[in-house]
C-alpha cells in the first residue's frame, strides 16, 4: 500500500500547486484523471483539499493527514481470512 500513498502524496503537491495558480477544482481533478487514470483521488477529496490549501499559507501546507482520535481498526487473522474469502466470491460454510 506503500505506492498508493506516495501517489496521494504526489496529487495532494499538485492540488496545493494548482490550487495557488487558482485553477478551479474540478480542472484540478480532470487534469489529474488524464496523468493519473485509475489512482486518481475521487473530485469531492479534491475539493477538500483545495479549501485546506486556500486556509493555509501557499507552499507551507501540510500534505500528510491528520491524525485522527480513536481505537485504529484491526482484524484477527481468521476474519481477514474470512473477508478475503469473501470478497473473491468463495463463500465457504464453517
Amino acid at each position: 500500500m506503500k505506492v498508493f500513498s506516495d501517489v496521494r502524496f504526489k496529487q495532494r503537491a499538485v492540488i496545493e500547486f494548482l490550487t495557488a495558480e487558482k485553477v478551479p477544482p474540478i480542472e484540478v481533478h480532470r487534469r489529474m484523471q488524464a496523468v493519473y487514470g485509475d489512482q486518481r483521488i475521487d473530485v469531492s477529496t479534491v475539493r477538500h483539499w483545495v479549501r485546506r490549501f486556500k486556509d493555509g499559507e501557499s507552499g507551507h501546507a501540510d500534505l500528510g493527514d491528520k491524525t485522527q482520535s480513536g481505537r485504529p481498526v484491526t482484524a484477527s487473522g481468521q476474519l481477514q481470512d474470512r473477508a478475503e474469502e469473501l470478497t473473491r466470491g468463495h463463500f465457504v460454510e464453517k
